[in-house]
């Protein structure tokens, strides 16, 4: 006899950040409609920054992790399926079935499943126990579990994850932390010189040993300890690695579905819907026109998976609006901390402004003299500031930006 299929007015595939803030969106417009949640993991949703951040230095707990309580989401009449991911999408069916065989249908569906970390390529199953990567609950209390005082650690990537792993290592009790970047420096790919002096001068009095320039190419095994050989520039041995060389989405199932893919990811219009009427895609996956500057953008962070996960589950639960967030990026370190907005690449700085005595500063970044990003340093409170800066397209010589962001 043929399993029956229920069938949903609202499926969720993922859930993360972007699937739970379509729930509780999709749920202020419309109480009734049926709406099921399946997760990969077995974990109610809950917040990934403190798995680099906070759980590392007690300022988060793991009881501070859930989104919300399984009442909460029972309240909602939000059904969750969790730790039975989906395989396999029939766009032509509006059909899901999972690793587990369980089939659905469905009127609306989302596409919020995030990506997976980059691992290291032909990776010895000898050293799958000694070489970690960090992106989900399981990955933290695995790392956590491995490390005691003593070992020598050794941090590959120059990205947030690399930085923030580093930072956050080098104040466990008794590690050795080595910190390998492609780069000039940790965060290279954003920071101007000015400030990436002053972050790499951290971190070496923190007692951690950078190494930068050093892109990996090779990982073996040699008495009992992983050596880890750079293009150029030699080999460092250690005993336990953090691969934290970013992640790759999740896109086999929007392959499946025949979705136009863009960016690494899937193209979606200012409502989050793609080329499928019935599918939407939030977070990590969604590339959609920038809401001022309209060029196509691909995000992995954490206020734009909730941004994104937002707009898609008002326009599921038929009450879209164009999507007109400008998503915030931010890191913790030492004593350091920063928050972003738009375009922030290096090589586009367009100018640096300094507090005296160097404790905050601000960075533009764009075209010409357009503005098409900033970032905060050390500088709180100044998020919307800048938006509305961005927003309205003001120059770099506008006067507006001197006079709300450095005014000392």
């Amino acid at each position: 006899m043929r399993e029956e299929i229920p069938d949903w007015r609202y499926l969720l595939i993922g859930a993360g950040p972007a699937a739970a803030a379509a729930a509780v969106a999709i749920r202020s417009c419309d109480r009734e409609g049926s709406l099921l949640m399946l997760g990969a993991e077995a974990e109610e949703p809950y917040q990934r920054p403190p798995l680099s951040k906070g759980l590392w230095l007690g300022k988060d707990h793991m009881d501070d992790l859930p989104l919300k309580s399984p009442a909460e989401w029972e309240a909602l009449a939000v059904q969750r399926h969790l730790g039975d991911p989906v395989r396999q999408l029939d766009a032509s069916a509006r059909m899901v079935t999972t690793a587990a065989g369980k089939t659905y249908t469905y009127h609306r569906l989302l596409l919020a499943t995030g990506g997976r970390a980059r691992r290291p390529r032909d990776l010895p199953p000898e050293l799958a126990t000694r070489v970690f990567t960090l992106r989900s609950l399981d990955d933290y209390e695995g790392l956590r579990a491995a490390l005691r005082p003593g070992l020598e650690v050794l941090v590959v990537g120059g990205g947030f994850l690399g930085a923030e792993m580093a930072a956050a290592l080098s104040q466990q009790k008794g590690l050795s932390v080595h910190y390998a970047v492609a780069g000039a420096a940790p965060l290279a790919h954003i920071l101007p010189p000015v400030l990436q002096k002053e972050i790499g001068a951290r971190y070496e009095k923190a007692g951690v040993v950078l190494h930068p320039q050093h892109r990996l190419a090779d990982l073996s095994l040699e008495q009992d300890r992983l050596a880890a050989r750079f293009d150029g520039v030699g080999a460092l041995a250690c005993d336990l690695l953090i691969y934290a060389t970013g992640m790759e989405a999740n896109v086999e199932l929007a392959q499946q579905a025949g979705l136009t893919l863009r960016l690494g990811g899937v193209r979606v219009d200012a409502q989050m819907r793609s080329s499928d009427p019935h599918i939407w895609v939030a977070g990590d996956l969604a590339s959609y026109p920038d809401p001022v500057w309209q060029v196509p953008i691909r995000l992995e962070h954490w206020d734009n998976a909730e941004a994104t996960g937002r707009a898609a589950g008002l326009a599921m639960a038929g009450a879209g609006e164009p999507f007109t967030h400008q998503s915030l990026f931010f890191s913790d370190l030492y004593e350091f901390g920063f928050e972003a907005v738009g375009r922030c690449e290096v090589q586009r700085v367009l100018r640096v402004a300094a507090e005296r005595g160097g404790k905050a500063a601000v960075v533009y970044y764009g075209e010409g003299s357009e503005v098409q990003g900033v970032l905060l340093w050390n500088l709180w409170d100044k998020v919307d500031t800048v938006r509305a800066g961005i927003a309205d397209r003001r120059p770099l010589d506008d006067p507006f930006w001197r006079r709300s962001l450095e005014a000392w």
